[in-house]
């Protein structure tokens, strides 16, 4: 694969757009910014939460989960970048990891579900950026591998954030480098890989050659090992193109397609994202998506 050059084109987060950050030292583009967040009441880490929650359905008709005398209790404290070159979007953070954190929070308590993380369980984090939903992860799972490239000081600014809020994390969260165009794992990680359970990525789609390395990538690791289940979050970007005559997600539609042509041996499930409490405070827009991949059981 030829390398890619995208640091001529210049991005913002609609996240830092609504929140305030506070300056790290003379540069005014690296801040420390509080995401809020609540748990579920029986929660280990949970004090005392007064969460009612309420079902209902919006105007297109969809459940929605409502909440009553809500109050974010909590906080992360994450150190990123208010915006980027498009090679380096992983200094920012993105609504992807908050709704890929809700569902780890939402299915943390819960028993009568076929998704259950423990406390020795491996977690891997594709492309984690800041590292904000492998903190979360570490809430949850006995060991969390938070991987990215080793470019821009990403890896350091996850041991910084992982540090910063140590006091969330419960089991175990390391930063390591995986480079989704390179498949030359150190011998520690391609044990963790093997023996992890869940693989985790959230907006890691923005670039087709990109999208393309990473799911060649998320395939390797998939058949590495014990069996596991990999979850992947985006957002869906609309655009209004030439070649089409009409408003497009072209990022979404390369995803999507060559996903289910790499994984057409694999079980491909959209969740539906209404049914996940949202913990976090963020603007979780219609056009974020989920999905579950997984080995396809044995026929009946």
């Amino acid at each position: 694969m030829e390398d890619l050059d995208l640091s001529d084109y210049k991005v913002t987060s609609e996240v830092h757009v609504f929140s305030e950050g506070e300056s790290v030292g003379d540069d005014e583009h690296i801040v420390i910014s509080t995401f809020k967040f609540s748990l579920p009441k029986n929660h280990s880490l949970s004090l005392h939460q007064n969460v009612n929650e309420e079902v209902a359905a919006d105007g297109d008709g969809d459940l929605v989960v409502q909440r009553k005398n809500y109050t974010p209790d909590y906080s992360l404290s994450i150190k990123h970048h208010v915006n980027t070159s498009l090679d380096l979007v992983g200094l920012q953070v993105w609504r992807g990891a908050f709704l890929l954190a809700d569902f780890l929070l939402h299915h943390a308590t819960k028993e009568d579900t076929d998704f259950k993380i423990c406390k020795d369980d491996i977690v891997v984090e594709l492309g984690a950026g800041t590292g904000l939903t492998s903190i979360v992860a570490g809430m949850v799972a006995g060991h969390v591998v938070s991987t990215d490239i080793s470019k821009g000081n990403i890896l350091s600014l996850i041991d910084t954030n992982i540090k910063q809020n140590s006091k969330w994390i419960t089991g175990q969260v390391e930063a390591m480098e995986l480079d989704f165009c390179n498949s030359n794992y150190s011998e520690k990680l391609v044990g963790l890989l093997q023996n992890s359970k869940l693989l985790l990525a959230a907006d890691v789609v923005y670039h087709d050659d990109l999208t393309g390395a990473f799911l060649s990538t998320l395939k390797k690791l998939m058949g590495m090992g014990r069996p596991k289940t990999a979850l992947i979050a985006l957002e869906k970007r609309f655009v209004f193109t030439l070649s089409d005559l009409d408003v497009v997600a072209p990022c979404y539609n390369y995803f999507h397609e060559n996903l289910l042509q790499e994984f057409n041996s694999y079980d491909i499930v959209q969740l539906d994202t209404s049914q996940i409490t949202q913990y976090f405070c963020y603007e979780r827009v219609k056009e974020l998506v989920l999905f579950k991949i997984q080995e396809k059981g044995p026929s009946p």
